[in-house]
Formats: C-alpha cells, sequence, structure tokens
C-alpha cells in the first residue's frame, strides 16, 4: 500500500464513502428451474453494510431530451461511444470509423455544447468524452477507405460503393498504407508554431464547453475504448494500443485537461471488456511488461507519473463492464430470458462461474485469482483501492438486453442492474443507450427514481439477502439519514410462479407499507398500491420488479457511520494488509471495534480498536497461502451502544515478489555521483515467458538528485539509478517501489554525504 495524491474535489470525495454491501453467505450456481411459490425467506438489516449509494449509479448514454433526463431522473447524461473519439467540435461532424465503412457524417443535433446545456437544465450531470487520438473528421462528406484510390475491398457501404471496408478482397487481410487526412484533420492540444494547417485544438473545445456546465461537476471522459483504436480506428491507428502508448496518453492528456478547465473531473481509462482489462490489444505487451496484466500495470504506471508529478492525471477509474453471459446461438426465447436473468451474478458472485467463453477459459490472464468468475465489480474496485486508493470506480457503458431492448426481461435486467450497483457501491454508471421511454426498461429506471416520493430509491444501502436462487430472485434495500422509511426493491425473475416472501426486518420497525409494481401484466406502466399497514408476508407477481415504501423507524439510533477503509483490496497469498476503519459521518463521537472475522483460513487481527474523529482503526489482514476471493466482516458498536456490522473482499493473487539492492551504504562528498541498483524478484510468473524484466520500479530520495524516478528493469530484474549527493553532510535515503498488485514489494538505500 502507498500514500495517494488526493484529489481536492468534493465531487470525489462525496464517492468515497461508498462501503459494499454483498451478502457473504454461500451461494451456489443454480439452473433456471421453477422457483417454489412459499419458501422465499427475506432477510435485511438495517445496521448491516451500510454505505451511500452514489446518486451519478442512474446514468444513461445519450438520453434524447431535456424531458427524459427529468422524468426518467437520469443523474449522468454521457456522450461517448466510438464516434465520440473522431468528434470535430467545430462543424459538428464524426467518422463513424469501423462501425460503419470509417464514413464522416453530421453529427446532428443536439451539437456537443446543446448536449450539455440540455443535461445541466434537466438537472442532470453531463460527462463529455474528449478524443485523445490524434485525428478527427474534417468535414461531413468523406471516407477513408476509396475505393477509386486504394483498390477493390471485401466489402463496401451498400449506399456509397466507393467506400471501402478497409479489408483486401481475401476478407481477412487489413488494408494498410492509407492517407489519413483522406478524411481527417489533425487534432492536438493548444496551438503553437509548425501545426499543420486546418488542425483543431481541445484546449479551445474546452474551454468554449466549461462555462456551460454551471454548478454542475466538469466531468470529461479520455476517449472510448483506446484498448482497441487498432480495430475500431485503424484508418488512423492501425498499430494496436501498447501499454506504454495509453499510460503516456493518459498522464499527457489527463493534466491537459485540467489545465484547460480547473474545474475539471476526469473519467479513466475507459476500457472495453474482460479480454483487454488484461491484455490489451498488443499481444505481444505484456510479456515485455514483467507479465503483468494491462489494467493494473496502468494503474500502477499512471500512480508512478503522478508521483514524479505531484499531482493526478485522472480522477474515476473508470471501464466498460457489459455483462459476460452466454452465447445465446440456438436459445429459445425463454432461454434467452433466462440468461439474461443469470448473467447479472457476473458483476458480483464470487460463485458464479462465467458461462460466457470470454471469461470461461484459460487465456485472458495469469495473475487473477478465481480467473472463470468474473467478480468484476470487486475486481475493479480492489484495483483501485489498492493501486491507486482515493479513486472511485464507474461502468460508462453497461446493458443486458439479451433478449431485445423491448422485451420485459431487459426492464428486470436493469431493475437487477441498478440494485447491484447501488450496494456494490459504484461511484457512476451509465446505460447503454438510454432505454427508450416506450419500453418498460425505462419504467425500470422510473421505478428508481421517480416512484415512492422524489428522493428516489433511497441514499443509504443496507444489507438484504434471501434464501432463494438469484437466478429468478433477488432484494435489495435502502434507507435514510433519518432512518425512518425503508425502501426494497424486490424482483421476481420466475416467469411463471408468484414468490410469497417471508421478511426478517433486523433493527428497523416497520408500520405502513405502500408497493410500486410494473410486472409483464402491465409492462409500461408503475402499479402503485394504497398505504396500509406493514405486513410480513408478501406475494409478488411472476416476473415483476416491486418497491416497497416502509414507514418506520430504526430501532437503534446510529451515532457513527463508518468505513471499513478500504471494503475491497488486492493483497499477495501468504501476505499481510492493513484496513484503517474510519469514521464517515453521525453526530457521535468513538467507535470501539469489537470483531473481525475472515473466510478460507484469512485470519484478521484488530491491532487498534478505537476510531473517532481524529485517529483511525487498525486491523491487520493475513490472507491464506493460495489465491482466491476471500470474504471479511468487521463489527463495530458507536457511543450510542449500537453495533453495525461491514464486509468485504480480499483479492489473493500470487505470491509477493521482493527487491534486492546493490550499493547500499555507499559514501562520497557532496556533488558526487553514486550508482544504486534495485533488482526485482518475481513471487510467480505473470504468464508464459514472462521474467522480471520490463517492471517498472519508482525511486525517491531524501535529498540529492535521481537521474530517473521511474526505472525499468532489464531481463535480469536489474533497474539502476545514479544518485547526485546534496551538498549538505549527512545521511540520505532512497526508496525502490515496485508494483502494488506483486505485493508492493520496495527496498531502501542509505548513502552518506561526507
Amino acid at each position: 500500500m502507498h500514500s495517494p495524491i488526493v484529489s481536492g474535489r468534493a465531487v470525489i470525495r462525496a464517492g468515497l464513502a461508498l462501503v459494499a454491501s454483498l451478502p457473504l453467505s454461500s451461494r451456489s450456481q443454480v439452473p433456471a428451474a421453477k422457483q417454489a411459490a412459499t419458501d422465499i425467506v427475506v432477510t435485511v438489516n438495517v445496521l448491516a453494510n451500510r454505505h451511500p449509494i452514489s446518486p451519478y449509479i442512474y446514468g444513461a448514454n445519450f438520453p434524447p431530451s431535456e424531458a427524459y433526463i427529468k422524468s426518467g431522473g437520469v443523474t449522468w447524461a454521457r456522450w461517448g461511444g466510438n464516434s465520440s473519439t473522431r468528434y470535430n467540435w467545430k462543424i459538428n461532424a464524426f467518422n463513424n470509423c469501423a462501425d460503419w465503412y470509417f464514413e464522416n457524417y453530421p453529427w446532428g443535433s443536439p451539437n456537443s455544447a446543446q448536449f450539455i446545456s440540455q443535461a445541466v437544465a434537466a438537472g442532470g450531470s453531463p460527462i463529455m468524452t474528449i478524443p485523445m487520438i490524434l485525428w478527427v473528421a474534417k468535414d461531413a462528406t468523406s471516407w477513408s477507405f476509396s475505393v477509386k484510390k486504394y483498390g477493390a475491398q471485401c466489402a463496401v457501404n451498400p449506399y456509397n460503393s466507393d467506400a471501402g471496408d478497409g479489408v483486401l478482397t481475401d476478407c481477412s487481410t487489413d488494408l494498410t498504407g492509407n492517407d489519413p487526412t483522406d478524411a481527417n484533420l489533425q487534432l492536438l492540444d493548444s496551438p503553437s508554431s509548425g501545426d499543420p494547417a486546418n488542425a483543431i485544438y481541445r484546449n479551445q473545445w474546452i474551454k468554449s464547453i466549461a462555462p456551460l456546465y454551471g454548478k454542475q461537476p466538469h466531468f470529461y471522459q479520455l476517449d472510448n475504448e483506446p484498448e482497441i483504436w487498432s480495430g475500431t480506428h485503424r484508418d488512423v491507428h492501425p498499430a494496436p494500443t501498447g501499454y506504454d502508448e495509453l499510460a503516456s496518453d493518459i498522464v499527457r492528456e489527463g493534466h491537459a485537461i485540467e489545465s484547460f478547465d480547473p474545474a475539471a473531473v476526469r473519467l479513466a481509462p475507459v476500457f472495453d471488456s474482460w479480454w483487454f482489462y488484461w491484455n490489451g490489444a498488443n499481444g505481444n505487451d505484456k510479456d515485455d511488461h514483467g507479465g503483468l496484466d494491462f489494467l493494473p500495470w496502468l494503474l500502477n504506471e499512471i500512480w508512478y507519473n503522478d508521483q514524479v508529478k505531484g499531482s493526478r492525471s485522472f480522477d474515476v477509474f473508470d471501464v466498460h463492464a457489459y455483462f459476460n453471459g452466454p452465447d445465446t446461438s440456438g436459445m429459445t426465447t425463454a432461454q434467452v430470458r433466462a440468461a439474461a436473468l443469470r448473467e447479472t451474478r457476473d458483476w458480483w458472485d464470487p460463485s458464479y462461474v462465467s458461462e460466457s467463453g470470454a471469461v470461461n477459459q484459460n487465456w485472458a490472464t495469469f495473475i487473477e485469482p478465481d480467473k472463470t468468475v468474473a467478480f468484476v465489480l470487486p475486481r475493479m474496485r480492489a484495483l483501485a483501492n489498492s493501486i491507486y486508493p482515493d479513486t472511485p470506480v464507474s461502468i460508462t457503458e453497461w446493458n443486458g438486453a439479451l433478449a431485445g431492448e423491448s422485451d420485459f426481461s431487459t426492464a428486470l435486467v436493469d431493475a437487477d442492474a441498478y440494485g447491484i450497483l447501488g450496494r456494490e457501491r459504484i461511484w457512476g454508471a451509465s446505460r447503454w443507450v438510454a432505454a427508450d421511454p416506450s419500453t418498460p426498461a425505462y419504467k425500470a429506471l422510473q421505478l428508481y427514481r421517480n416512484a415512492g416520493g422524489s428522493s428516489g430509491f433511497g441514499s443509504i444501502s443496507v444489507g438484504a439477502s434471501s434464501n432463494a436462487s438469484p437466478n429468478l430472485f433477488s432484494v435489495y434495500a435502502s434507507t435514510g439519514p433519518q432512518g425512518k422509511v425503508l425502501r426494497m426493491m424486490v424482483i421476481n425473475k420466475d416467469p411463471a410462479n408468484s414468490a410469497q416472501v417471508a421478511f426478517n426486518l433486523d433493527n428497523f420497525d416497520p408500520a405502513t407499507m405502500q408497493t410500486f409494481t410494473l410486472s409483464q401484466a402491465r409492462p409500461t406502466t408503475i402499479v402503485a398500491s394504497k398505504s396500509e399497514a406493514w405486513s410480513p408476508t408478501q406475494t409478488f407477481a411472476p416476473y415483476s420488479a416491486t418497491l416497497i415504501v416502509a414507514e418506520g423507524r430504526t430501532t437503534h439510533a446510529v451515532a457513527s457511520e463508518w468505513d471499513l477503509n478500504p471494503d475491497t483490496l488486492l493483497a499477495p497469498t501468504s501476505g499481510v494488509v492493513t484496513l484503517h476503519p474510519t469514521i464517515t459521518g453521525g453526530p457521535g463521537g468513538a467507535v470501539t471495534l469489537t470483531s473481525a472475522t475472515g473466510s478460507g483460513g484469512m485470519t484478521l487481527s484488530i491491532a487498534r480498536k478505537e476510531m473517532n474523529s481524529l485517529a483511525n482503526g487498525e486491523i491487520v489482514v493475513k490472507t491464506p497461502a493460495n489465491p482466491g476471493l476471500y470474504s471479511f466482516s468487521v463489527s463495530g458498536k458507536d457511543s450510542a451502544g449500537t453495533v453495525q456490522t461491514q464486509q468485504g473482499w480480499v483479492v489473493a493473487t500470487v505470491p509477493a515478489s521482493r527487491i534486492t539492492k546493490t550499493g547500499d551504504n555507499q559514501t562520497g562528498k557532496p556533488g558526487a555521483t553514486i550508482k544504486l541498483t534495485a533488482t526485482f524478484v518475481q513471487g510467480a510468473s505473470g504468464g508464459t515467458g514472462a521474467t522480471s524484466g520490463g517492471v517498472d520500479l519508482l525511486f525517491s530520495a531524501s535529498g540529492g538528485a535521481l537521474s530517473q524516478r521511474i526505472v525499468r528493469t532489464q531481463a535480469n530484474g536489474e533497474a539502476t539509478v545514479e544518485l547526485t549527493l546534496p551538498s549538505t553532510h549527512g545521511p540520505v535515503t532512497v526508496s525502490a517501489v515496485g508494483p502494488v498488485f506483486w505485493g508492493s514489494p520496495s527496498a531502501t538505500f542509505t548513502a552518506t554525504v561526507q
């Protein structure tokens, strides 16, 4: 673990209070089958797994109007996707890349400025994609692969016989050597002498749109899926995007964007999917970087560079996370619907062996534990928490419409997704694309945002679980700061059977209830019941999502809210990591940690029980010898005597690496130069052919000057740096730190100035 460079933006800090609320009971993978209608027990505990639900999880890509944003309660309005990478803001045109024959088209209405104004006027927060690629459309009428210029191609636009697909007539070999200026102009940061004619500039665009955000956060995304530019945008970027290229792009453009708009909140790296999380597009790059998976390497590299610069280059760790579902070819409609409602487990369930060939295979990663279990959201949060602390996680593209956007199963998938995003404390999310307002999926959003009162689903997630198969039933719960209302979202995924549910409500005393139901019987209408006395047993129609609003009281006053800090993290096997539980809110004083337990042989020891506004608690975690996904639970009592329980995860990867040193304890005169060598020794192979070479180490010195701060190891693992000794007499220390994913190895050198 290492100290972060912390962004001062309140909008980011607000997202960092999130605490995971994942039920830790063992859940086996149950195939779709009929659910008995009478044996479901739901347990909700308002003092378990409490954490704020970020308002930004209710986002959408390209919401079509101000009215849509208002009526749907859309909080995040994203301008993104492949087309945004080549958007020319001056002429409101774009290149449609590999999505449609690399042709330029007019963007239409709204343009980028109008989109921001529309979202802000409706009360939403816009996210604008700022291209990092070097090219944008030069007009609204050109194309990249002219048949007249480059010859016959595998396919041509059926509406424009000269616009080819850039693939030779063998339909397997990409056309190369085309001129990017056929359809594009260069995109640069800011004007300088010697720029190409007609270049356009990021600083001018950002300065023109920044005032339009008004009081909303200034969200900017660093391009869109840049790791696959060599596919989507191969007419201007034919080479696969490499590890070093993308790290350099993000660091450079992230700092540049902030210089253009000091209020910028920047999202990166906006990766595409499971394979690219761990590999990128360049198949040779992994072994050239010590065998380290792409995303953890990238986060580590950005953190190194930001340490050197002394400021952050991005603020929110963003990826795309479409559900990794099964191949639906040959399935009946009923089977496709069932698959859609199973695949939401891909985001959170540690027992759900993926049905996707993209995940359930041997080659994507050699480092991640339980690699056939996607467990996407906790994995991403573990990366961010451990490699670049103080960094929230967002998902700016997701969708689970396996059976089609208008199918009712998609509404249930969406209702499940919003519940998962809040429970798993994702900081922001935007659906691809905004659900059509005529479909049931749009009503699923309204069920969370507009049903049951103006406050929506609720601002504090609390523990909710059931004894039912997650393939057929889900439940999520929330409360508010006053603890007078408990909201529960109950999703019956069974298409044929009602669910009769017995509710056990711990630490909440309900008095009255009202329900709001979206069901297949009335797929585009939310049906509200009358307010009535609370009933501990209720029946839910087949294929339905129901919001229960129960009014009453929390039976134990919460004097202090607290967080595990972090709740989800990386650790080496047979290693030691530390949690620093912290108070996050509430009027009360100290909290005393009372118990801490782990699964699978993982042990937790409370080293400091008391936490207050001046000091955190401390829990030492010792991981098992085998890689895996390990849960833990911690309880604490506040000044009112109320006990809360928080649960989290450790992603235990591979044995820790270590760093040995050569050149320690040297002496020299002021101004003399000495050589120091740190040797990185892997704890385990990062993949076939991987060596200790190609791993970057970060060097820091207490005095004098280093020849380099970031040094890449040679094939033998050695990284050498020169230290110019300071003019003052006495000791100087130099530290070398290695990748967090391999246990944050470190070594300290001492030199003495004579």
